[in-house]
């Protein structure tokens, strides 16, 4: 016998449903990715490059929803809502200061006071990790991607970043 379980004021999110057919009004999929770098090899990019980042297939690397390209190292949006991204970028060998940013839609993020707006920033020839992470609202098919915030090194097989929708 099925038995409803659909309360005069309200559903009860206590008990448990089995759904068959299409529900709709949701968010198809609640997307996240983790992206990697593909070679034991330095880089040197000028501020404003993306920071490349070619493998979210390897390892445990991943794309659960197809939404991240590794051409153009950006990550799409399906949905409006909250997301939080975080990168962890090995730095250093030849360069004084490396910095590293968030870029949403092709705009580097200003949510610093100063003006360069570093996520992450660090002065000297020994190598480091620098991490940055932020909570952030997109739209749908906002894009997202790592800069480099003033000309920096990194080291391609030490770095990585991802994301995941929150809400």
């Amino acid at each position: 016998m099925t038995r409803s379980k659909i309360q005069a004021e309200s559903v009860n999110l206590a008990d448990t449903f089995a759904f068959t057919g299409t529900v709709s009004g949701t968010v198809s999929g609640s997307d996240s990715f983790h992206a990697r770098g593909n070679a034991d090899a330095w880089a040197s990019i000028s501020a404003g490059t993306i920071v490349q980042f070619p493998d979210d297939s390897s390892g445990d690397s991943f794309d659960t929803g197809s939404r991240y390209s590794t051409s153009t190292y950006k990550y799409t949006a399906r949905a409006t809502g909250i997301y939080m991204f975080y990168y962890s970028i090995y730095t250093a060998e030849n360069d004084n200061d490396n910095g590293f940013s968030f870029l949403k839609n092709s705009t580097k993020l200003a949510n610093t006071y100063n003006s360069i707006n570093y996520i992450t920033y660090d002065e000297g020839t020994n190598d480091r990790m620098q991490n940055g992470t932020i909570i952030i609202d997109l739209a749908t098919d906002d894009t997202m991607a790592i800069i480099a915030s003033i000309t920096s090194d990194y080291y391609k097989g030490h770095s990585a970043w991802g994301g995941c929708r929150l809400a």
